[in-house]
């Protein structure tokens, strides 16, 4: 540092070169730490040392277990273990730096794609895209994919909760519990947000030329719209997303809520362990469940054992949580015998309801040099140090924004009631058809062209898949059908998208910045043309729910209590048991559903009962009857 504010070389371009180079060491140093301290299944230092460790967590019982140390577990955590008179367990197979300076660092986004902190999951020969295999971003690191997502703080509208049909749950009931984890730093109205809680609610501290002007052109064509979130109102409209950032960093579920927690004598935190299996005795009942190390080839298996009135919460995710499930025998009777897993209890809707949010975009190039993010961020084709140094500094500037936090909700032909395209504005050309290709290949670009880019997400999908195991192993990743565009209402959202897009990228208004569409391209214009470049470039925005749906029919995996059927002492807490996928990024309502699921766990009061469910449901029925 001091050879490069070293005032000897009198020269700005210089130090600018100095200070270029100092951004690539530090980029790279951090790189190559995460490459050479723990790259997923490294083989342990010590194993005597690490078996010795295990055992000693092992040898007392655990009033509860999570399994999963996502944005829900860490959550959990916090909450189960606040008055020091649980014992709690939370197990995570992922890292344990999620203070990492690039998940720190919102647009350190750009690193985190394919690297260690991500289970990089594929879904498998998609049909409705041609058979290719769709990317799934997951996050692999204490607090999960909130470490590794674009921070938008969205909940849905109060319809989307209602839509549900799940007693206990719609929107008047969410509400309180939406509002209990907030911390609004913007002023928004107290009706819908409050103040003083753990997740933050906040806007990125830099906006793009671009973006205002995409809001400015986006306004006049669909509206304004400054709170998403204010349910008093439609969800239409152009405008800044909020994020869930403090002080210009991400906020994290483990920055959040396991920090606090995480030295609290009650609370166990293990990081680097598989879960293999939930075990049950004869009544059905979990009592303990068993673990082993990333790294161990000697495979050594750890019980962790549930005191008398103990529950086992999975908080693994929408791939995590139902592969659980399966390999302890819970689940399609059928499947389970295919692999020669003994079943503990019939439950066919395990690993169904798969629900994603798919997306395609429209990108144009700029005439104009050095305007968009991606080429502020390159400096003679390395880092420019500078954006960098602003965050460290000051936590302002390029570097509070994963790119995407401008945009719109909208109402296509293929709506029902509510919009069903969502608009993310990034003021980036892409670099690529498929989204995702930009944050994975821009650490690897010495030089990138500057344009806007418009991503088209179907924000309430109809399509449907399925997860099925692979293996009884829980270490043998599961097999994912997301079903992209199997309902073709979804093919039309995104369809409209891609011509809203140029309808708003080719607007004169843009003035100077206009520029030539690079994606689709000029040769995509028929209805047909831009069905068969959606299904050629569909991408996930990374909303994966629904695998152990709740609800009261034949076809959910947990009731309105979130116990799961057949068993007892198990339950779901994460974004495996929506339903119904909300329109708009899941992270917030996860927060959500973790939040009221501690509190009906702690009081069993407040939790929907089954005199309840049965009134609700009768009275359901009544209303259908009579309309």
């Amino acid at each position: 540092i001091v050879s490069i504010v070293d005032l000897r070389y009198n020269s700005s371009l210089l130090l600018t070169m100095k200070l270029s180079i100092f951004a690539a060491v530090l980029s790279s140093t951090f790189m190559v730490a995460s490459a050479t301290t723990m790259t997923g299944a490294k083989p342990l230092k010590s194993v005597p040392k690490a078996h010795a460790k295990e055992s000693k967590v092992v040898a007392e019982p655990f009033d509860y277990i999570i399994a999963g140390g996502g944005l829900a577990g860490c959550l959990l955590a916090n909450r189960l273990s606040a008055d020091g008179t649980k014992k709690v367990l939370l197990l995570e197979a992922g890292r344990s730096d999620y203070d990492n300076l690039f998940i720190r660092m919102p647009a350190g986004i750009l690193k985190l794609f394919r690297s260690v902190y991500d289970w990089q999951f594929e879904s498998s020969g998609e049909k409705g895209c041609n058979g290719r295999n769709i990317f799934l971003q997951r996050g692999k690191v204490l607090g999960g994919s909130s470490c590794t997502n674009v921070m938008l703080h969205h909940r849905g509208t109060a319809k989307d909760y209602d839509d549900w049909c799940v007693p206990g749950w719609a929107a008047a009931d969410v509400l309180p519990w939406f509002k209990a984890s907030e911390d609004d730093t913007i002023g928004l109205s107290s009706d819908f947000h409050s103040k003083g809680g753990e997740w933050t609610l906040s806007q990125v501290r830099y906006q793009n030329p671009l973006s205002k002007t995409f809001l400015d052109i986006g306004s006049k064509i669909l509206g304004a719209n400054d709170d998403f979130n204010n349910w008093s109102r439609p969800q239409d409209g152009v405008g800044r997303f909020h994020v869930s950032q403090h002080n210009g960093e991400r906020q994290s579920g483990a920055a959040a809520f396991l920090s606090p927690a995480k030295h609290r004598k009650n609370l166990t935190v293990r990081t680097g362990v598989m879960v293999r299996r939930i075990n049950f005795d004869d009544s059905k009942t979990a009592n303990s469940v068993t673990y082993d190390l990333l790294g161990d080839d000697t495979c050594t298996q750890f019980t962790a054992a549930l005191k008398g009135e103990g529950e086992v919460l999975l908080a693994a995710g929408t791939i995590g949580s139902p592969q659980i499930l399966m390999v302890s025998g819970v689940g399609d009777a059928s499947h389970l015998e295919q692999h020669s897993i003994p079943v503990v209890a019939d439950v066919p809707s395990v690993g169904e309801n798969f629900q994603d949010h798919p997306a395609a975009v429209v990108s144009f190039k700029t005439p104009v040099k050095g305007v968009s993010v991606t080429s502020k961020l390159r400096l003679f084709g390395l880092t420019n140090p500078f954006p960098v140094l602003k965050w460290l500094f000051f936590k302002t500037g390029m570097m509070t924004s994963s790119g995407c936090d401008h945009g719109a909700f909208v109402q296509t032909a293929a709506a029902q009631g509510q919009p069903d395209l969502q608009l993310r504005f990034l003021a980036a050309k892409a670099l690529g058809p498929d989204g995702m290709t930009t944050f994975t290949q821009f650490r690897n670009s010495r030089s990138v062209e500057d344009g806007y880019t418009f991503q088209t997400i179907a924000a309430r999908a109809r399509s449907k898949g399925c997860l099925r195991l692979a293996s009884s192993n829980s270490h043998v990743r599961p097999i994912i059908d997301v079903g992209y565009l199997s309902d073709s209402a979804d093919i039309v959202t995104l369809r409209e998208g891609i011509k809203l897009g140029r309808l708003l990228g080719n607007s004169d208004e843009w003035g100077e910045y206009k520029g030539e569409e690079i994606y689709p391209g000029p040769t995509v214009q028929t209805d047909d043309e831009i069905d068969e470049y959606i299904r050629q470039s569909l991408h996930t925005a990374n909303a994966l729910i629904g695998t152990c749906k709740m609800g009261t029919g034949d076809d959910a995996v947990v009731g309105p209590d979130l116990c799961v059927k057949g068993v007892n002492g198990v339950r779901v807490a994460d974004a495996s048991i929506i339903p119904v996928i909300p329109g708009g990024q899941t992270a917030t309502p996860v927060v959500m559903i973790a939040e009221r699921a501690a509190a009906f766990i702690l009081d069993p009061s407040l939790a929907p009962q089954a005199a309840t469910i049965e009134v609700a449901t009768e009275v359901s029925e009544a209303e259908a009857v009579a309309v």
